[in-house]
């Protein structure tokens, strides 16, 4: 099973929807993503369905996981490795990146403003030509993003040269570049405890999870493009329940048969 939100408008209104990922249909679909919002999943269903649940997977949205705790205790929270490197990238090795390319344009600035103070003809060459290697060490880590973030099998002979300049220049981008091949190196693992062990900054049972069950919210995400259409199809709908009727409808797997009454 996994769970997913979905924009119903763009930047405004979320919603809520619960995948069975065997089949593709979407079980539930509500307004909203708090975890009261949620919570009218699991008091819409009979609880025991979820008996033979094996594993939940989601982002790290708060709401999701405690109210998985608090329904389903013994059922497997999986977080997302997908939304966990990308928010990783974003937030982390994004984060670092940009810091250092602005240490780059500061140094760049300061040495510009020293040829204008020193009326030595030697220093202000030396100043200007440091200026103009600042500011392209800025220029590159700007457009450096996706070197950082591709895969390395995924790079050309250039491209691993520059990554190599990149990294032996900036030591803290360095690290961090380090920590996302671990990263990517632990969601590869199928051993529970080699899992546990490997995550030993960030113990978390939803990463080591991943490790007895690889499922992610790629699908639901995916579905959420349908529904993107529906909306559009539809020029909005102002009844959500037919709306969140609809959505189901269309999640129905093809193979699908309707029960056949006597």
């Amino acid at each position: 099973m996994a769970v997913d939100e979905f924009a119903i408008h763009k930047g405004h209104r979320y919603a809520t929807c619960v995948m069975d990922l065997e089949t593709g249909f979407i079980l539930w679909a509500g307004l909203g993503r708090s975890m009261a919002d949620f919570e009218h999943f699991f008091k819409s269903i009979d609880l025991s369905l979820l008996s033979r649940l094996k594993a939940v997977a989601m982002d790290m949205n708060a709401s999701f996981n405690r109210l998985f705790q608090k329904y389903c205790p013994k059922v497997p929270i999986v977080y997302d490795r997908y939304h966990m490197q990308a928010q990783f990238g974003r937030d982390v090795m994004g984060a670092v990146r940009l810091e250092e390319a602005q240490k780059h344009r500061q140094e760049a600035e300061a040495l510009k403003e020293y040829t204008k103070e020193t009326n030595n003809p030697e220093l202000q060459k030396m100043a200007r030509e440091k200026s103009h290697e600042e500011r392209k060490l800025y220029t590159e880590l700007k457009k450096s993003r996706w070197i950082l973030l591709k895969k390395d099998d995924h790079l050309n002979e250039r491209q691993k040269t520059h990554l190599l300049d990149i990294l032996s220049e900036h030591r803290d981008l360095a690290i961090c570049y380090a920590m996302k091949q671990e990263m990517t190196r632990l969601f590869t693992l199928t051993d529970y405890e080699e899992a546990l062990a490997g995550w030993t900054k960030w113990i978390q049972a939803g990463l080591a999870a991943h490790a007895l069950y690889p499922i992610n919210t790629g699908k639901p995400e995916g579905f959420n493009n349908k529904i993107k259409v529906l909306k559009r199809i539809g020029y909005g709908y102002r009844n959500m329940d037919y709306f969140f009727t609809l959505i189901r409808f269309h999640s129905l797997p093809k193979n699908y048969s309707s029960p056949k009454f006597p």
